[in-house]
Order: structure tokens, then sequence, then C-alpha cells
């Protein structure tokens, strides 16, 4: 057993490197959404700058994000269940990414200003999570509705309650 497969079992298995990458703009931009509208509700400057880290760092790591993502479905081929998904998946988060990229411009030329244009990265913020949400829920499909992403021969999780019953020693299920 290689060092990796000891500290790192999950990702000793894992066929790509995508899913150790794909929660960060997730979080990230759904984070600067709420900030950016809490920032612009209440005329709170210190919120706005959170909003705008958040949604820079989020953007940045998207980059990752999709470069990963891409190596991921080249792997996967044409044949493989569910590829259609794969480029409705990969199409919101390229389309998550380049509005992140523009709101990005747009809230380092308005830096909070209380101004109109900190409305108008909030609202495009609002939208981003919306495609974020959207696209995201493609992957988790991809992953959970056809085992996409999993380790060769891992079948795809059974939805809850459908397992065997097992013992844990202390409960069971």
């Amino acid at each position: 057993m290689s060092l990796l497969e000891r500290v790192l079992p999950g990702l000793a298995v894992a066929p790509d490197l995508h899913p150790l990458f794909v929660h960060f703009p997730v979080a990230l931009w759904l984070m600067a959404a709420v900030a950016a509208l809490w920032g612009s509700a209440r005329a709170d400057e210190r919120s706005s700058m959170v909003a705008r880290v958040c949604l820079y760092a989020g953007t940045a790591a998207a980059l990752v994000t999709l470069a990963t993502g891409y190596l991921a479905a080249e792997r996967l081929g044409h044949s493989a269940p569910g590829h259609e998904l794969v480029h409705v998946h990969r199409n919101l988060m390229i389309a998550a990414t380049a509005i992140a990229a523009v709101t990005s411009t747009l809230a380092w030329i308005f830096e909070p200003t209380g101004r109109p244009g900190d409305l108008l990265v909030a609202g495009l913020l609002v939208v981003l999570a919306a495609v974020t949400v959207l696209g995201a829920d493609r992957g988790a499909q991809l992953v959970y509705g056809h085992g996409l992403g999993l380790a060769e021969g891992v079948a795809a999780p059974s939805p809850a309650g459908t397992g065997q019953r097992h013992d844990h020693g202390s409960h069971e299920h």
C-alpha cells in the first residue's frame, strides 16, 4: 500500500482530481452572492469586500475546476452513461465562469461605492449563484445518477434506505 493510499485513500481511488476542486467555486460564489446582497441592503462596506474576495477566489478556483473537469470528461469518452448530461453540466459551468469573470471585472471597477454599481454586481452574483446551482446539480446527477467519476468497478450509490441491512456494533441500519 502506497503512502497516498494510506493517507488519502479516497483520493487514491479517484479516477481524476475534479471532485477535489468542484466545491470551491460553488461555495465561494454562493457566499459572494449572500455577502453582496447583505452589503447592498445594509450599505455595509465590509460585506461588499467579503463578496468581492469570495467572487475573486471562486473565479480563480473555477479556472482550475474547469481544467480538471475537461480532463475528467476526456477520460470518460463518448460512450459513458449520461454523456449528453456531461455537455449540459460543462456548458452551465462555463457560463457560470464567464458570468463570474464579467462580475469580477465590474466588482473591481465599482469597488464598494454605494452607487448603482454595487446593486449591479449583487444582481449579477444572484444570476451567477443560480447558474452555479443548476450546473452543480447536473454534476451531482452525473455522479449519483449515472455513477460517473467513480473509480473503476464502483457502482453508483443507491438511494437512502435501499441498501442491505448491516450492523455497526452500537446501532443497526
